[in-house]
Protein backbone atom coordinates (compact mmCIF):
# COMPACT_ATOMS: atom_id res chain seq x y z
CA UNK A 1 0.00 0.00 0.00
CA UNK A 2 1.40 3.40 -0.92
CA UNK A 3 0.79 6.49 1.14
CA UNK A 4 -1.61 9.00 -0.35
CA UNK A 5 -1.71 12.72 0.21
CA UNK A 6 -4.29 14.05 2.67
CA UNK A 7 -7.47 15.20 0.99
CA UNK A 8 -8.31 18.88 0.70
CA UNK A 9 -11.00 18.30 3.31
CA UNK A 10 -8.46 16.85 5.76
CA UNK A 11 -6.08 19.78 5.22
CA UNK A 12 -8.99 22.11 5.94
CA UNK A 13 -9.73 20.11 9.10
CA UNK A 14 -6.12 20.50 10.26
CA UNK A 15 -6.25 24.27 9.75
CA UNK A 16 -9.59 24.41 11.56
CA UNK A 17 -8.10 22.63 14.60
CA UNK A 18 -4.93 24.75 14.56
CA UNK A 19 -6.89 28.01 14.51
CA UNK A 20 -8.67 26.93 17.68
CA UNK A 21 -5.41 26.21 19.48
CA UNK A 22 -3.67 29.56 19.08
CA UNK A 23 -3.48 32.30 16.43
CA UNK A 24 0.04 31.34 15.31
CA UNK A 25 -0.35 27.55 15.38
CA UNK A 26 0.71 25.88 12.15
CA UNK A 27 -0.38 22.28 11.57
CA UNK A 28 2.08 19.65 10.36
CA UNK A 29 0.34 16.81 8.50
CA UNK A 30 1.98 13.40 8.16
CA UNK A 31 0.80 10.04 6.81
CA UNK A 32 1.34 6.79 8.72
CA UNK A 33 1.06 3.13 7.79
CA UNK A 34 0.58 0.34 10.29
CA UNK A 35 3.10 -2.52 10.42
CA UNK A 36 1.04 -4.71 8.11
CA UNK A 37 0.74 -1.81 5.64
CA UNK A 38 -3.01 -2.43 5.47
CA UNK A 39 -4.16 0.70 7.28
CA UNK A 40 -3.29 4.34 6.67
CA UNK A 41 -3.78 7.35 8.89
CA UNK A 42 -3.17 11.07 8.49
CA UNK A 43 -2.12 12.91 11.62
CA UNK A 44 -1.80 16.58 12.52
CA UNK A 45 0.70 17.86 15.06
CA UNK A 46 1.02 21.41 16.38
CA UNK A 47 4.16 21.84 18.52
CA UNK A 48 4.05 24.54 21.20
CA UNK A 49 0.27 24.80 20.96
CA UNK A 50 -1.84 25.85 22.68
CA UNK A 51 1.09 26.79 24.98
CA UNK A 52 4.88 26.60 24.74
CA UNK A 53 6.13 23.18 25.83
CA UNK A 54 2.90 21.44 24.84
CA UNK A 55 2.06 19.57 21.65
CA UNK A 56 -1.41 18.98 20.25
CA UNK A 57 -1.94 15.90 18.11
CA UNK A 58 -5.10 15.04 16.17
CA UNK A 59 -6.06 12.31 13.77
CA UNK A 60 -7.47 13.58 10.47
CA UNK A 61 -8.64 10.41 8.69
CA UNK A 62 -9.95 8.18 11.48
CA UNK A 63 -13.42 9.31 10.39
CA UNK A 64 -13.05 7.17 7.23
CA UNK A 65 -13.77 4.02 9.25
CA UNK A 66 -17.20 3.01 10.45
CA UNK A 67 -17.49 3.54 14.19
CA UNK A 68 -20.57 1.81 15.55
CA UNK A 69 -21.70 3.25 18.88
CA UNK A 70 -24.97 1.79 20.18
CA UNK A 71 -25.95 0.85 16.62
CA UNK A 72 -25.19 4.31 15.18
CA UNK A 73 -22.26 5.02 12.85
CA UNK A 74 -20.51 7.97 14.55
CA UNK A 75 -17.50 9.32 12.67
CA UNK A 76 -14.80 10.57 15.04
CA UNK A 77 -11.29 11.96 15.32
CA UNK A 78 -9.03 11.83 18.39
CA UNK A 79 -7.26 14.93 19.71
CA UNK A 80 -4.93 15.31 22.68
CA UNK A 81 -2.63 17.93 24.15
CA UNK A 82 0.43 16.67 26.03
CA UNK A 83 3.34 18.28 27.81
CA UNK A 84 6.26 16.23 26.53
CA UNK A 85 9.51 17.21 24.78
CA UNK A 86 9.35 14.52 22.09
CA UNK A 87 6.76 15.42 19.46
CA UNK A 88 7.33 12.16 17.56
CA UNK A 89 6.55 10.06 20.64
CA UNK A 90 3.36 12.04 21.24
CA UNK A 91 2.35 11.44 17.62
CA UNK A 92 3.20 7.75 17.98
CA UNK A 93 0.92 7.49 21.00
CA UNK A 94 -2.11 8.74 19.07
CA UNK A 95 -1.22 6.65 16.00
CA UNK A 96 -0.96 3.51 18.16
CA UNK A 97 -4.40 4.14 19.69
CA UNK A 98 -6.02 4.89 16.33
CA UNK A 99 -4.60 1.77 14.66
CA UNK A 100 -5.65 -0.33 17.66
CA UNK A 101 -9.21 0.96 17.30
CA UNK A 102 -9.22 0.24 13.56
CA UNK A 103 -7.70 -3.25 13.73
CA UNK A 104 -9.70 -4.40 16.76
CA UNK A 105 -12.89 -2.71 15.50
CA UNK A 106 -13.05 -0.99 18.87
CA UNK A 107 -15.86 1.56 19.16
CA UNK A 108 -14.33 4.96 19.91
CA UNK A 109 -16.55 6.96 22.25
CA UNK A 110 -16.40 8.73 25.59
CA UNK A 111 -15.27 6.08 28.06
CA UNK A 112 -13.06 4.08 25.69
CA UNK A 113 -9.72 3.31 27.35
CA UNK A 114 -6.41 2.50 25.73
CA UNK A 115 -4.70 0.73 28.64
CA UNK A 116 -1.04 1.28 29.56
CA UNK A 117 -0.15 3.09 26.31
CA UNK A 118 1.03 6.27 28.02
CA UNK A 119 3.15 4.33 30.49
CA UNK A 120 4.68 2.14 27.80
CA UNK A 121 5.33 4.76 25.11
CA UNK A 122 5.95 7.95 27.09
CA UNK A 123 6.81 6.60 30.54
CA UNK A 124 4.07 8.71 32.10
CA UNK A 125 2.80 8.14 35.65
CA UNK A 126 -0.74 8.54 34.31
CA UNK A 127 -0.47 5.27 32.38
CA UNK A 128 -3.73 5.02 30.45
CA UNK A 129 -5.39 7.12 27.76
CA UNK A 130 -9.10 7.76 28.37
CA UNK A 131 -11.38 9.06 25.61
CA UNK A 132 -13.71 11.85 26.73
CA UNK A 133 -15.91 14.53 25.26
CA UNK A 134 -13.75 17.38 23.88
CA UNK A 135 -13.67 19.31 27.17
CA UNK A 136 -10.59 21.34 26.21
CA UNK A 137 -11.83 21.77 22.62
CA UNK A 138 -15.56 22.61 22.86
CA UNK A 139 -15.68 24.09 19.34
CA UNK A 140 -14.54 20.74 17.93
CA UNK A 141 -17.60 18.90 19.19
CA UNK A 142 -19.07 18.64 15.68
CA UNK A 143 -17.50 19.47 12.32
CA UNK A 144 -19.38 19.32 9.01
CA UNK A 145 -16.92 17.47 6.76
CA UNK A 146 -19.33 17.34 3.84
CA UNK A 147 -23.04 17.26 3.24
CA UNK A 148 -24.43 14.52 5.40
CA UNK A 149 -21.06 13.63 7.02
CA UNK A 150 -20.31 15.10 10.42
CA UNK A 151 -17.09 14.51 12.35
CA UNK A 152 -16.99 14.59 16.14
CA UNK A 153 -13.67 15.08 17.87
CA UNK A 154 -13.07 13.23 21.11
CA UNK A 155 -10.31 14.14 23.54
CA UNK A 156 -7.75 11.60 24.79
CA UNK A 157 -6.66 12.27 28.38
CA UNK A 158 -3.89 10.51 30.36
CA UNK A 159 -5.30 8.98 33.56
CA UNK A 160 -4.11 6.95 36.56
CA UNK A 161 -5.33 3.47 37.52
CA UNK A 162 -7.84 4.70 40.10
CA UNK A 163 -9.13 7.40 37.77
CA UNK A 164 -9.63 4.83 35.02
CA UNK A 165 -11.62 2.66 37.44
CA UNK A 166 -13.76 5.66 38.46
CA UNK A 167 -14.47 6.44 34.79
CA UNK A 168 -15.48 2.84 34.16
CA UNK A 169 -17.84 2.94 37.18
CA UNK A 170 -19.25 6.45 36.90
CA UNK A 171 -18.53 7.57 33.33
CA UNK A 172 -15.81 9.58 31.62
CA UNK A 173 -17.67 12.89 32.13
CA UNK A 174 -17.79 12.31 35.88
CA UNK A 175 -14.03 11.82 35.99
CA UNK A 176 -13.28 14.87 33.85
CA UNK A 177 -15.47 16.99 36.13
CA UNK A 178 -13.38 15.78 39.09
CA UNK A 179 -10.17 16.54 37.18
CA UNK A 180 -11.34 20.07 36.39
CA UNK A 181 -12.58 20.66 39.94
CA UNK A 182 -9.14 19.64 41.25
CA UNK A 183 -7.39 21.92 38.74
CA UNK A 184 -5.57 18.97 37.17
CA UNK A 185 -3.42 19.71 34.15
CA UNK A 186 -4.82 17.29 31.54
CA UNK A 187 -1.63 17.66 29.47
CA UNK A 188 0.64 16.54 32.33
CA UNK A 189 1.60 12.87 32.08
CA UNK A 190 3.24 12.97 35.52
CA UNK A 191 0.58 14.80 37.51
CA UNK A 192 -0.61 13.40 40.83
CA UNK A 193 -3.89 11.46 40.87
CA UNK A 194 -6.92 13.48 41.88
CA UNK A 195 -8.87 12.61 45.05
CA UNK A 196 -11.79 10.34 44.21
CA UNK A 197 -15.07 9.86 46.10
CA UNK A 198 -15.24 6.74 48.23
Amino acid sequence: MSLVEPSDAEVAMARYVARRLSPGAWPLIEPYLDRTQEHELHLMTCPDAPRPGQVTVSTLSLHRRRNLVDGEDVRVELVTTLRHPDVDLCSGLVVACAFTAVKERLPVRAGTVFPDVVGELLDGRARHLLVTAPWSFPTLARYPLSEGVEVRWLQAVPVHDGEREHAERSGADSLVELLHAAGADLADLDRDPVPLPA
